[in-house]
């Protein structure tokens, strides 16, 4: 049976990254991975936790790459190893960063954890310290994730602001993802750039693996929430007013989503359509 540390080194984990994820100091991690008896037993479980939840993340990585090919291969939203980024990144953030936040191995503010280390703190205001919301954000993570494994989007169906704001935080660090552990994404076959010739079809859309700023314009394009960006973005003006119509204590509530133009008429830049109907009449008049 390999040691802890042998453990460690084939999940490709550095001791100051472990240590991180475990909430304690490198040297205590040293100690535990030289002598697990000589640090106190809430110690040891603290580590274990970190290779338990990393050991199933990887084998869990392994039994379900496969489909990734079979759903996303005609996409033209993602490709199966674009999609299975996203999904990496959600699982983690519910396995490793939310569930040990809860559970209080981490001795961090939730600001500082997972999808909301990038979303202003003008919204985690109103949540920071609350691990009722953590919990439906860690449910969320995992829901969403199941999805994006059969198939579907947060962006296809109705659903809650959140789901969408979700795919927003995990854009930023799937690119990340997959130049840091490509191994993660051998069994998927990859989608390279290529030079199209006279006899392809160029008006076929073709989505390769490096395409992230596409990915982007392409949920631009199909978000039902126009603000599903915005609280990740550092001082947005319009993030008061987002804020005032929906809080993050709103933000897992179902609804149809604000639609194409929202943040316009936030910003003034468009007259409210019974404004204009109000505006029309005078004039006839």
């Amino acid at each position: 049976m390999p040691n802890t540390r042998q453990l460690r080194e084939e999940l490709e984990m550095t001791q100051p990254e472990a240590a991180a994820r475990a909430g304690v100091s490198v040297a205590t991690w040293r100690r535990w991975e030289d002598d697990p008896a000589s640090v106190s037993s809430a110690t040891r479980t603290k580590c274990e936790k970190v290779i338990d939840r990393e050991s199933a993340a990887k084998e869990r990585a392994k039994q379900i790459s496969h489909k990734y090919e079979q759903t996303w291969n005609d996409s033209v939203t993602l490709t199966p190893r674009q999609a299975y980024a996203l999904t990496v990144i959600l699982h983690g953030w519910a396995d490793t960063d939310l569930t040990m936040w809860i559970d209080g191995d981490l001795d961090c503010p939730l600001h500082d954890v997972g999808p909301f280390a990038g979303i202003d703190r003008r919204a985690m205001f109103y949540v920071d310290g609350n691990k009722a919301w953590a919990a439906k954000a860690l449910e969320r993570c995992r829901a969403v994730a199941k999805e994006i494994e059969s198939g579907t989007l947060p962006f296809d169906r109705p659903g809650c602001f959140f789901d969408e704001l979700l795919m927003a935080a995990a854009l930023h660090e799937a690119p990340h993802i997959m130049d840091q552990l490509p191994e993660l994404f051998e069994g998927i076959t990859p989608r390279p750039f290529r030079d199209f010739t006279d006899d392809d079809d160029v008006d076929d859309f073709y989505m390769v693996d490096e395409e992230w700023d596409a990915v982007s314009d392409r949920f631009d394009d199909l978000c039902r929430w126009d603000e599903w960006e915005v609280p990740l973005y550092a001082d947005h003006d319009l993030l008061p007013a987002v804020l005032a119509e929906r809080n993050p204590f709103n933000w897992f509530d179902r609804a149809e989503g604000t639609g194409a133009g929202y943040l316009q008429k936030l910003s003034g830049l468009v007259v409210d359509d019974t404004e204009e109907s109000h505006i029309d009449v005078d004039e006839s008049a």
